[in-house]
C-alpha cells in the first residue's frame, strides 16, 4: 500500500479458502453483526473495504447468510453509527428492530446500530457504508426513525445516491488520505441528504418530528445525568404542559421511554470506550441519570441481556489485540478497532 493512500482490508475466498474466508469476515464484523453461513455448499466471498476517516466503506460479494444484531451486541459494541447499504445483487427478508423488512436488487437500506435487527440474505452483492450518527443529526431530529427504512431504485434522488456510491467506490483505490477525507464529507453530506428528504415519506415517521422535538431533546440531553428527569420537570423547564409534551414524543414512544432509551446508549457507549477501561461502573451510571449501580445493572440487563461489566469485558477484549503491521491490508482484529474508532 503505497503511502498516504487510504487504509483497506481484503478478503476472497478465492485465495484464502471458504472457511478462512468466513472466518475472517465473521471476525470482521463482530461489532456490527453475528452472521453464520445459511448454504449447504461451499462459502464464497470477495470483501474490499476502506476506512476514509469519518465513514468506512465496503464492497461484499457473498454467498448467503444470517445476519443479527442482539440487543447485547449493541451493548458491548460501542458502535453509535448508521450503516446505508446498496445492495446490487440478491437481497434479504427478517426484522429492523419490530418492523418487518424486504430488500431486493437496487434497493437502498438504512441500519441504525443502536437498535437490533435479525435478516436472512440469498447470495448477494452489496455496497455497505458506516456512517457516524452525528452527520445525521444536523438533519433529522431523530436518527433512528431511519432504522430498517428501504429507499427503492424508482425514486429519482435514490437513484442518485446509488449512482454516486457506485462511482466512490469504483475509485476510491487511487485516492490519497487527503482526497480520501475530502471524499468521505461529500459522501456523509449526499447521503445524509438524500435519506432524510425521504425519511418523512416513511410510515414510521409519516408525522414530521420537527424543531420542537429537537429543543425538547436538547433539553433532555443536557439533563440526562439527572435522576429526577421526568417529563413535568421538562414540561416546567420548557413552559410547556405536559399533554403537548407527551404529543411531541408520541411517534417516538413517549418521554420516559425515550430518557431511558438515551441513558442506556450513552451509558453503554461509555462503558465501551477504552479511555474509560479505570473508571468505575457506578460513576457511569451516576453520570448517565441512574439512581444507583444497582438500578442501572438491573435495567441494563433487562435492556441487552448481559451486565454492564460483562458488557465493559467483551468490548475491552478487542483493544487488548495487537496492532496490524503497517503497508499491507489490515487483519481482521484490525478492522473491527476501525469501527469502533469511527468518529464524525
Amino acid at each position: 500500500m503505497a503511502a498516504g493512500a487510504v487504509p483497506h482490508f481484503e478478503v476472497s475466498s478465492g485465495s484464502a479458502g471458504s472457511d478462512a474466508a468466513f472466518a475472517a469476515f465473521a471476525q470482521s464484523v463482530e461489532d456490527v453483526f453475528a452472521i453464520a453461513r445459511t448454504g449447504t455448499d461451499d462459502y464464497r466471498l470477495e470483501l474490499r473495504a476502506w476506512h476514509l476517516g469519518t465513514l468506512m466503506l465496503g464492497s461484499f460479494d457473498s454467498s448467503s447468510l444470517s445476519f443479527e444484531r442482539a440487543p447485547a451486541l449493541v451493548a458491548r459494541s460501542g458502535l453509535d453509527h448508521l450503516l446505508v447499504q446498496l445492495y446490487e445483487a440478491g437481497g434479504f427478508q427478517g426484522t429492523a428492530g419490530e418492523y418487518p423488512i424486504e430488500v431486493a436488487p437496487g434497493d437502498i437500506v438504512v441500519f441504525d446500530l443502536a437498535s437490533t435487527l435479525h435478516t436472512q440474505a440469498s447470495d448477494f452483492r452489496n455496497l455497505s457504508f458506516l456512517i457516524p450518527r452525528a452527520f445525521f443529526e444536523s438533519h433529522l431530529d431523530d436518527p433512528g426513525a431511519l432504522h430498517g427504512i428501504v429507499l427503492r431504485p424508482d425514486m429519482p434522488l435514490a437513484g442518485i445516491l446509488a449512482s454516486y456510491f457506485r462511482a466512490l467506490v469504483e475509485r476510491v483505490p487511487a485516492l490519497q488520505a487527503d482526497e480520501a477525507i475530502a471524499a468521505a464529507k461529500a459522501t456523509a453530506a449526499l447521503a445524509t441528504t438524500v435519506l432524510c428528504t425521504y425519511a418523512q415519506a416513511d410510515r414510521r415517521t409519516s408525522q414530521p418530528i420537527l424543531s420542537p422535538f429537537r429543543a425538547i431533546a436538547q433539553t433532555l440531553e443536557a439533563g440526562l445525568h439527572d435522576p429526577e428527569l421526568d417529563a413535568e420537570q421538562v414540561a416546567a423547564r420548557l413552559g410547556m404542559s405536559r399533554a403537548t409534551l407527551y404529543r411531541v414524543f408520541e411517534p417516538v414512544g413517549g418521554v420516559a421511554g425515550y430518557i431511558r432509551r438515551r441513558r442506556l446508549s450513552r451509558a453503554a457507549l461509555a462503558l465501551a470506550a477504552p479511555e474509560n477501561a479505570r473508571r468505575k461502573i457506578a460513576e457511569i451510571s451516576y453520570e448517565n441519570g441512574f439512581a444507583s449501580e444497582a438500578t442501572f445493572a438491573r435495567i441494563f440487563r433487562a435492556t441487552f441481556g448481559l451486565s454492564p461489566r460483562a458488557a465493559r469485558e467483551r468490548s475491552a477484549a478487542l483493544w487488548t489485540l495487537p496492532q496490524a503491521a503497517g503497508g499491507a491490508p489490515a487483519d481482521p482484529p484490525e478492522f473491527a478497532r476501525w469501527m469502533r474508532t469511527l468518529r464524525a
